[in-house]
Order: structure tokens, then C-alpha cells, then sequence
């Protein structure tokens, strides 16, 4: 066998040294990546559910606010749907990490 390295085995070397803390993380168990996986169902369902109400609540702007006004609140709406997706996420990284952290 030669001691040349196919451009794969290249590559692997190289993004070990680019991104140094992928090899050291460790490996997951099952469990932590059951509760995983449910945490990012829970949070999903939460967006789900943020994302159905605002949509409601845009459908119903002309019944409540004045035609002029409906852009400038559908806006306002959209901003507030995307802060608090962005704040869900947020909390469920934290989650996620702590238990990627937990001595399971």
C-alpha cells in the first residue's frame, strides 16, 4: 500500500484542524438524543402554534383596523412572530445544550 491519501482522507485532516471542537465532542446516548429530539418537537409545536395565531390575527385586520393601517399592523405582527420564534429557539438551543452537557 502506498502512503498516499486519497483527497477524502485530505479533507477530513483539514477540517479537523479548521474546526478543532467538532472532534472533541462527544458521542450523544440514546436517551440524550431521545430528549433531544422531543425538545425539538415541543418547541416546534410552540412556533406552530405562535405562527397559526399570528396568521389568524392578520386575516382578521380588516374587520379591525383601518384600511390605511393594515400594512403598518400586518408588519408589526410579522416582526412579533419572528422575535418570538427567534426567542423560542434561542431557549431551546440552551435546552439542548445542557443536556449535550449532562453526564447522562
Amino acid at each position: 500500500m502506498s502512503g498516499l491519501k486519497s483527497s477524502w482522507e485530505l479533507s477530513l485532516e483539514r477540517s479537523d484542524d479548521l474546526v478543532p471542537e467538532l472532534k472533541s465532542k462527544k458521542k450523544l446516548t440514546k436517551k440524550q438524543k431521545e430528549q433531544i429530539a422531543e425538545i425539538r418537537k415541543e418547541y416546534a409545536a410552540k412556533i406552530a402554534d405562535i405562527d397559526v395565531t399570528i396568521q389568524d390575527k392578520i386575516r382578521k385586520l380588516p374587520d379591525r383596523v383601518p384600511p390605511e393601517e393594515i400594512s403598518e399592523a400586518k408588519n408589526k405582527l410579522e416582526i412579533q412572530f419572528r422575535e418570538e420564534k427567534a426567542s423560542l429557539n434561542e431557549e431551546m438551543e440552551k435546552e439542548i445544550e445542557s443536556i449535550r452537557n449532562s453526564k447522562n
